[in-house]
């Protein structure tokens, strides 16, 4: 965790626009600079960045932020990295908080092993390059593969001698510990003289990089085509590897599929090279295993659409469909491509430039609810059983779909498809969903310590993944934090709480701009005149009132608002802008670059400094915050008299009396409303 006085000092080095023009070009307009926005294609700037607030913003997609924020974005970084980032950049220490002994321990051990996997990285290269086998097999191998020089370089692809012991003797030569070599995955232990030998010898290697960048496992294809070994071998789990939390070629692929919005997913290590190379570089593999939640919700960091490519196999496709279920339950929109007979991403790339691909691409992808229709039709026909059978896998699909205006669409087209009664259908996708929303979700697995979490090197050849080991538990979704966020917006939304969390947003602006300036005076119980802060008064009115947010970030400047209210000349802005809570920062942000459209009561468009504006403008704002509630709470009253007994008819009577009485007040109370652009 790092303390907010470092994020402060990083943002006060940090020059906004040296940060971006590092990814952006930017030109002077004015006081501030303008370019494309880099996360969405536009020929027309709409990128603005403000040097004086250290702030920057898309007026299309809506993106930005601070400079942290942007790093975050654009190069998917975690908030401790890109504040890391920047501090070595303009040279500020870096201060975190202090681990424990067992955190010393495992970041120590994870460290080792990414260096020891990067050692591994540079062999495999120049052996690939640098010597007579590698370049007479392995660099044989790619160039029939077709694989251009900078392919090569980009995936970082290497090979291994088949010697069975040439990386593990090269890497205790360097001084890495037979421990790292085996924790890594990289070599294991014999079982008649415990001799160290290397997984991958013999084999071409392709990488798998974490999204920042990391090696954190390889797989490695034979060459021996005698050799009565499997084909491929992957790297076993470790403390810094979890097949199921990776996908081979994201980390070249991202930028590009924030750019492209879409994301391709295939298969094996060469269909993502193959098809980089034609020009289509937004694509990732999940590398043979089955899709798994925190795959998805990798993707989905960068974008909603997702294209999933298949071949000609029907038996193959139809055991991945669960996998597409798990995508749209994530709400992703999902397409499916059907490649050519005897075609498979790899082959069908081959030959092929980046048009030509695009051109079949955008012709031949269908949504994947319609694809499925068609492929279990021809299975179905005019067998009554296999056609209830196509219904409930349909309508299971349905189901899982998050936006009911997407499922109704879905349900239509599906009737008239299988020309069935569309109400047969919203009856069944009803039942299915209300037996999920019943269902009871599985108690989280407790947490695992790194020793339990690596699996143990096998002394063979075989892959990692033991075939004829019991199979584990399927894992739990589990839902990120901003997921999290995320819906309970959403749902506070759907119980019509909008113009209520609209008001809440105005108070917040006030807040995060004018916290800490003084507003008015007041005299204190002893008659001595007092400061009345914007944030003193805020706070206290809802304190007053027993009033508390709905919005969870909204209220969560309520409650850092609280902690500070004693603080002289407290600076809102920067605290809230560098507070180490990202979705506080980030939403700093974006209400520093909010403007109010205000009534001709305030003639500026934005608030100043003076005293009697900031309170003029504030108690208006409260009482416009005041009247939604009021406004609520009479909505409410209102059905619960409709409801009522005659034993609480009399007092829901008189508190209906009350709100009229508080509605008027507040409605001489307020002039002209105050509305956000």
């Amino acid at each position: 965790m790092i303390d907010q006085l470092t994020i402060e000092k990083i943002l006060d080095a940090a020059n906004i626009v040296d940060v971006v023009s590092e990814f952006v070009t930017l030109r002077r307009r004015g006081v501030n600079y303008v370019g494309l926005c880099p996360f969405h294609n536009e020929k027309t700037p709409s990128f603005y960045v403000s040097p004086s607030k250290g702030i920057c913003k898309c007026f299309s997609c809506g993106k930005g932020g601070n400079a942290i924020h942007f790093l975050m974005e654009h190069e998917q970084m975690s908030f401790q990295d890109a504040a890391e980032w920047l501090a070595n950049k303009y040279g500020i220490p870096f201060r975190k908080r202090e681990l424990t002994d067992s955190e010393k321990a495992l970041q120590n051990e994870r460290e080792s092993l990414f260096i020891t996997n990067q050692f591994a990285l540079d062999f495999f290269k120049d052996t690939l390059l640098n010597t007579e086998k590698g370049r007479a097999i392995g660099l044989a191998y790619f160039r029939k593969r077709g694989f251009r020089d900078d392919i090569l370089e980009k995936f970082h692809l290497g090979y291994c001698p088949d010697e069975p012991d040439a990386l593990a003797r090269a890497a205790l030569a360097k001084g890495f510990t037979r421990e790292s070599l085996i924790k890594t995955g990289l070599c294991y232990e014999r079982e008649n003289d415990g001799q160290l030998r290397d997984r991958f010898h013999g084999r071409v290697i392709f990488p798998v990089h974490s999204i920042s960048g990391k090696v954190v496992a390889f797989g490695g294809r034979i060459m021996s085509a005698e050799a009565k070994v499997a084909k491929y071998v992957n790297s076993p789990e470790s403390v810094i590897y979890s097949k199921s939390r990776e996908l081979y070629g994201l980390w070249q692929a991202k930028q590009a599929i924030v750019r492209k919005d879409r994301c391709f997913l295939v298969e094996g290590y060469a269909d993502v090279i193959s098809m980089f190379q034609s020009g289509v570089e937004n694509v990732v593999a999940s590398s043979g295993t089955s899709l798994t939640p925190g795959q998805i919700r990798l993707i989905h960091r960068f974008t909603n659409n997702i294209t999933v490519l298949y071949d000609g196999d029907k038996a193959g496709i139809k055991a991945s469909l669960r996998g597409i279920d798990m995508l749209l339950a994530e709400g992703m929109n999902v397409k499916v491509l059907l490649l050519p007979d005897g075609e498979d991403p790899d082959s069908f790339a081959q030959g092929r430039g980046a048009t030509a691909f695009q051109q079949y691409i955008d012709t031949h992808q269908v949504d994947f609810i319609k694809f499925k229709v068609n492929l279990l039709m021809e299975d179905a026909q005019d067998d009554p059983y296999s056609r209830s059978e196509l219904i409930k896998s349909i309508t299971q699909s349905i189901s899982v779909i998050q936006d009911p205006i997407v499922r109704s669409v879905y349900i239509t087209e599906c009737s008239q498809i299988m020309k069935i009664d569309e109400r047969l259908l919203i009856n069944d996708v009803n039942r299915r969903q209300r037996e999920q929303a019943q269902a009871v979700p599985q108690p989280a697995r407790p947490a695992q310590s790194a020793d339990e979490n690596a699996e143990n090197p096998q002394p063979t050849d075989a892959p990692a993944d033991n075939p004829d080991a019991p199979a584990e538990p399927a894992p739990q979704p589990q839902i990120s934090a901003e997921d999290k966020l995320r819906q309970d917006i959403r749902a506070l939304k759907r119980d019509g709480l909008g113009p209520m969390m609209d008001k809440e947003r105005l108070l917040s602006q006030l807040l995060v701009r004018y916290g800490g300036k003084v507003m008015c005076k007041y005299q204190d119980e002893e008659g001595q005149d007092q400061d009345m802060t914007v944030g003193q008064f805020i706070v206290g009115s809802l304190q007053n009132d027993g009033l508390e947010f709905r919005h969870p970030v909204y209220k969560r400047f309520v409650e850092i608002m609280a902690e500070h209210l004693e603080e002289k000349d407290f600076n809102t802005e920067k605290f809230f802008m560098s507070h180490p809570e990202t979705f506080v920062s980030l939403t700093a942000a974006s209400l520093m670059e909010e403007r109010y459209q205000l009534s001709k009561l305030f003639k500026d468009n934005m608030p100043t400094d003076d005293e009697a504006h900031l309170l003029k403008l504030t108690r208006h704002i409260m009482a416009d915050y005041q009247m939604e509630v009021v406004r609520l709470e009479i909505k409410k009253t209102e059905k619960e008299i409709q409801e009522a007994s005659s034993d609480t008819l009399a007092s829901l009577q008189t508190r209906y009396q009350q709100l009229l009485a508080a509605r008027a007040e507040l409605s001489r109370t307020l002039g002209e409303r105050v509305i956000t652009l």
